[in-house]
């Protein structure tokens, strides 16, 4: 939680120097991310033919495809901004890591179109609950990637409230992939090195998130510092 819902969480626009010498533009990001799931289910259904294997695997490689991008979605601020502190010359799109989130929030709606159109006929009240409560914190994410501003007037969303929004989200998707992961791993499944991966993966971006807030505070002034990190004097 600590990790997740920090005081930066996903804003890689915000370097230490941001100079104008190295600018990387990445253009239609969600589109390619988005595009990227569809492909990967339609293959899958054009592979296994228009049954419930095909969606079953369809929705099995969109599932791993979102991990990889909320992976991305995780460690692109911390990343950006711990390089920047490296080269200052390093920039990025401010938008960047929102359309990252974006991203994720689209590739994640194609996964759970997959696995909703294989019970339509004969709905499954354990899918319809999932792919209904996923898709509301999905919505919630996507909603609060970015402030909301209608013309001329203070943003939808209060900063804070945006801010804990997306650690809440983040929490959720997070738990769902690690907590998959361990499952699979520990129950009687056929061994998966997937899983393996991801749960590695999940650890990973904590840490590395952990490493971003601990540069950050070490550069803060002493009086601008969280209470608990600040200096104490006899």
């Amino acid at each position: 939680m600590t990790a997740l819902d920090g005081v930066a969480f996903f804003s890689p626009g915000k370097l230490p120097h941001k100079i104008p010498h190295i600018r990387i533009r990445f253009g239609s990001l969600v589109g390619i991310i988005a595009l990227g799931a569809a492909t990967l289910v339609l293959g899958a259904i054009l592979l296994r033919g228009f049954s419930e294997n095909g969606f079953r695997l369809g929705s099995q490689l969109a599932w791993r495809y979102t991990s990889l991008v909320f992976f991305a979605s995780l460690v692109a601020g911390p990343l950006c901004r711990m390089t920047g502190r490296v080269l200052p010359g390093f920039s990025v799109p401010e938008r960047f890591s929102a359309k990252l989130i974006w991203g994720f929030c689209a590739s994640y709606a194609i996964y759970l179109l997959s696995v909703f159109l294989p019970n339509v006929i004969r709905l499954s009240a354990g899918a319809t609950l999932m792919v209904m409560f996923g898709g509301s914190v999905m919505l919630v994410m996507a909603a609060a990637a970015a402030p909301l501003k209608r013309l001329g007037e203070k943003p939808v969303i209060p900063e804070k409230v945006r801010r804990t929004l997306l650690g809440t989200a983040a929490i959720y998707f997070w738990l769902c992939y690690s907590v998959m992961a361990l499952a699979r791993i520990s129950g009687p499944h056929r061994p998966d090195a997937y899983y393996g991966i991801s749960l590695c993966l999940m650890i990973a971006a904590l840490l590395v998130r952990y490493a971003d807030t601990w540069f950050a505070l070490r550069q803060l002034p002493a009086d601008e510092a969280p209470m608990e990190h600040r200096p104490t004097t006899s």
